[in-house]
């Protein structure tokens, strides 16, 4: 019975591939938005820092 469950997972598992790489279209280039810029990691200045 192992044997039957086992090939049966595969049979599933081969056909989930199939259906997956059926679509398959190309990413898009990732050129939405600007590049970041650095980001401020301490807090200077202010009202009391003089």
């Amino acid at each position: 019975m192992e044997k039957e469950v086992l090939e049966k997972m595969k049979k599933l598992i081969e056909e989930k591939k199939k259906k997956s790489n059926q679509g398959n279209l190309p990413r898009p280039e990732k050129t939405i938005g600007h590049a970041a810029k650095g980001k401020r990691n301490k807090k200077t200045g202010g009202v009391f820092d003089k």
